[in-house]
């Protein structure tokens, strides 16, 4: 018998060993980053509660009883809490009557206050950038007043703002709030990777500790004294590691603990960069492992005490659910789940859906089988399968089109979430009525059914009976519109409506609002998100109409790469663009909010129809045909558009450059929101845009360089809005090929790369092969349809 190489033998084992002690520390060191997160948490929050000290006067510290000389202090220019804090000791004790006893004391009592302030604080992070100015992170106090005592920027101008202890207090709270997004940057990757590798954990490390232990000869001294059984087994087991490295679980092992390495490795800049990206997922985590949530009396508004306390009780089941929910979301869930039949009304941007799906994934752990009905315009019901298979284990059926009938039936028959828009009702609700039973019924953009003489209203209104639970939202603040918050109260809540109606007159005072908190619930950004400003992107899936996918046929066919690009802008009238309808339903929404939107494409075309269709040529036909009242309501919103001058204009590359600041200081200008249409290279530089606060782009940008800039002229420094960033995106079109392809390049460098080189590998996308893949692609896809008889 031939006798192995122990020295390969002994290094297969050392290497092995590494990789499992490596794989092993991912888990491993999960509790301390936690507690060290915790641990900074509680420093910064502590820290940030001394700015609230401006505001408690040093007699307070009568009442600790301390036998301290207030009125000597205050003679010697100490008048707050906040001045004794910054004094040096030897300046407290030059003060009559004070020594080191007393000077001890009221650092003590400092202390207790500090602790007590923090307890109710809130942690705030908060990104912007300028081109020339290096980003940093700033923070502002959640618990002390207004100036410059609460707020902190680490910016070359504002040095001169502060004392030098207001200047070393900063230094340190920025250089906390540095270390803590770096710490919340490498616990939020690690978690991901303790997700993704948890299988492993359990199924493959045990087997490696056998297969190592199994190799028992180990030197060829002792292979010498060994009989043959026992080299025949060593053998064996030698085999077994060698199968086990040549293994898929190896290079899983291997990939895990590699990538952890490198999120071990992140540093501040990296950080800073992901907290850009992904804020929202930053808090969501401080809120999870910390409990340091937006203070109650702004997630729950004017909901009584009372109520809060029945709502918060309910333990929300998120076993099936795969995002992270805000404090104030998983209370909307909660209160959707206790009330039953809700409307929510929560500001655009605040995620209903999100909430939505939260309850829909808290029914469904309870009961699998359980049905759910989404009803919401066409634009939008690609979006919400698409939303439901991303953060649930619900399973989506699209309900219209060609496949209306089977999808229904496998709904029927399984259970899941049924998606259909309001024209479909029709077709569905006779098939439900007094048959099916659902324990949801979600109804979005509510304000489409608020006449009840439209036959959409009436065919919703048969399901009332057949639901447990009713969703109804809307975006569009119905405080101010008391009669059409009535119809659709109505539908929810029959036995409310008179006293509503009876005290419209009052809607202006707290007391309304608190008299409808057992079925309206609204929450407003600034309630909400105290880390403002906030960036959150959405990407808005649409439909093809019949007019697009025929438009889009010809470029395809031509092998025209551009052409495909402007999908759904393609053909002449725009009534037929599943984007320009969705486009259109995101200006009316952020028009009922007086909010400012900056419309980008690449494609001068696409920017004349667009033009056309908000301006005078075709700005009527376009409302009257997306508007859901039809034309008595649209020629409201023509006039209104006209007196309000909504629409400011265009800004391409030819734009002379005094234009062009004359159309941005209109914009900023502009009395209750405004719309303003760019060209992506020529709004993305030169250009301060800050006052708006919604962002929408026709099409993806295969330089993202250019989406980077364009945003960056919205989201800057001196934004104080959270900015929402609309992706406007056709399924089964490249579209989805250029998102994908992003997507790809995204995950492979985001925080493991430079910066320079994610941007040179994104921005070449134009000259790769996968151009040509893609087109040729699409054209195998529609050939077909091209081809066949008329």
């Amino acid at each position: 018998m031939n006798r192995p190489d122990f020295k390969m033998i002994g290094r297969m084992i050392l290497d092995l060993q590494k990789l499992e002690a490596d794989f092993r520390r991912i888990f491993e060191e999960g509790p301390a980053q936690k507690e060290r997160l915790v641990s900074s948490c509680r420093e910064l929050m502590r820290l940030q509660a001394v700015g609230s000290l401006a505001d408690i006067p040093v007699e307070e510290l009568k009442n600790a009883r301390a036998g301290i000389r207030t009125a000597a202090l205050e003679k010697a220019g100490f008048h707050t809490l906040l001045d004794l804090y910054r004094a040096k000791d030897y300046s407290l004790e030059s003060v009559e009557g004070i020594g080191e006893k007393q000077t001890a004391a009221i650092r003590s009592i400092l202390d207790e206050f500090l602790d007590r302030l923090a307890g109710r604080g809130r942690i705030r992070l908060t990104a912007g950038s300028t081109e020339n100015e290096k980003t940093d992170l700033s923070w502002k106090s959640g618990t002390g007043s207004e100036g410059n005592r609460g707020v902190f920027s680490d910016t070359a101008s504002s040095g001169a703002a502060f004392s030098d202890g207001e200047g070393r207090q900063k230094r340190e709270e920025n250089e906390k709030i540095r270390a803590l997004v770096r710490e919340l940057a490498v616990y939020r990757q690690a978690e991901q990777i303790r997700r993704d590798a948890e299988p492993i954990l359990g199924e493959d490390c045990p087997a490696l500790d056998r297969m190592i232990e199994n190799v028992a000869i180990r030197s060829r001294l002792r292979w010498f004294f060994s009989g043959r059984s026992a080299k025949e087994d060593t053998i064996l087991a030698v085999g077994s590691l060698i199968a086990f490295i040549q293994s898929p679980q190896h290079e899983r092992m291997e990939r895990f603990a590699g990538l952890y390495r490198q999120v071990l490795a992140i540093d501040d800049e990296a950080a800073q960069e992901d907290f850009r990206k992904n804020s929202a997922a930053y808090y969501a985590l401080i809120e999870k492992i910390t409990g340091a949530e937006v203070p109650q009396e702004l997630i729950y508004s004017s909901i009584p005490a009372q109520l809060a306390a029945k709502i918060n009780a309910l333990e929300l089941d998120l076993s099936g659910f795969k995002g992270d929910l805000r404090a104030y979301q998983a209370f909307g869930a909660r209160y959707v789940l206790t009330q039953k039949r809700v409307l929510l009304g929560d500001e655009m941007g605040l995620g209903k859906t999100i909430q939505a799906l939260a309850v829909m994934s808290h029914l469904h752990a309870k009961d699998p089988a359980s049905r759910f009905l989404i009803v919401c315009p066409a634009s939008v019901m690609i979006n919400w399968c698409r939303e439901i298979a991303k953060f649930s284990s619900v399973e989506p059926f699209l309900l219209h089109g060609k496949n209306m009938e089977d999808a229904f039936l496998q709904w029927e028959k399984k259970g899941g979430a049924a998606v259909t828009n309001y024209e479909s009702m029709g077709k569905i609700s006779g098939r439900i009525n007094n048959r099916l039973t659902m324990r949801l019924l979600v109804i979005d953009e509510a304000h489409y059914i608020k006449n009840p003489q439209a036959q959409r209203t009436k065919n919703i209104r048969l399901l009332e009976d057949e639901s447990e639970r009713i969703l109804m939202m809307t975006g569009t603040p119905l405080e101010n519109k008391v009669d059409e918050m009535c119809e659709l109260i109505g539908f929810i809540r029959p036995d409310m409506v008179k006293e509503v109606r009876a005290s419209a007159g009052m809607r202006h005072v707290p007391a309304f609002r608190e008299m409808l908190a057992p079925v309206y619930l609204r929450r407003q950004r600034d309630q909400v998100l105290s880390e403002l400003p906030p960036l959150t992107q959405e990407e808005e899936w649409c439909s093809m109409t019949a007019q697009d996918a025929a438009a889009y046929s010809i470029p395809v066919m031509d092998r025209n790469f551009t052409g495909m690009r402007r999908v759904s802008f393609l053909q002449d009238d725009m009534r037929g663009s599943a984007k320009a309808r969705r486009l259109l339903e995101l200006c009316s929404e952020a028009r009922e909010e007086g909010r400012r939107v900056v419309i980008f494409s690449y494609f001068r075309e696409t920017i004349r129809k667009v033009y056309e269709m908000l301006a005078e040529n075709e700005r009527d036909a376009a409302l009257r045909a997306f508007s859901p009242d039809g034309v008595s309501a649209a020629d409201s919103q023509i006039s209104d558009f006209r007196k309000g001058g909504y629409f400011v204009g265009v800004i391409t590359g030819s734009t002379p450059a005094a234009e062009r600041q004359d159309l941005v200081d209109r914009f900023a200008q502009a009395k209750g929101g405004g719309i303003l249409i760019c060209q992506v290279q020529a709004g993305g530089t030169g250009l301060n845009i800050q006052s708006a606060g919604i962002v929408i782009f026709c099409e993806p940008q295969i330089k993202p360089s250019l989406t980077a800039q364009a945003i960056s002229r919205v989201y800057r420094m001196g934004q104080v809005q959270n900015v929402l960033v609309f992706h406007l995106l056709c399924e089964n079109t490249v579209d989805e090929a250029v998102m994908r392809i992003l997507d790809q390049k995204q995950g492979e460098f985001d925080l493991f790369a430079d910066e320079s080189v994610l941007a040179d590998a994104a921005d070449n996308l134009a000259d790769r092969e996968w151009i040509r893949q893609v087109v040729e692609e699409e054209r195998r896809k529609y050939l077909p349809a091209v081809a066949a008889p008329r």
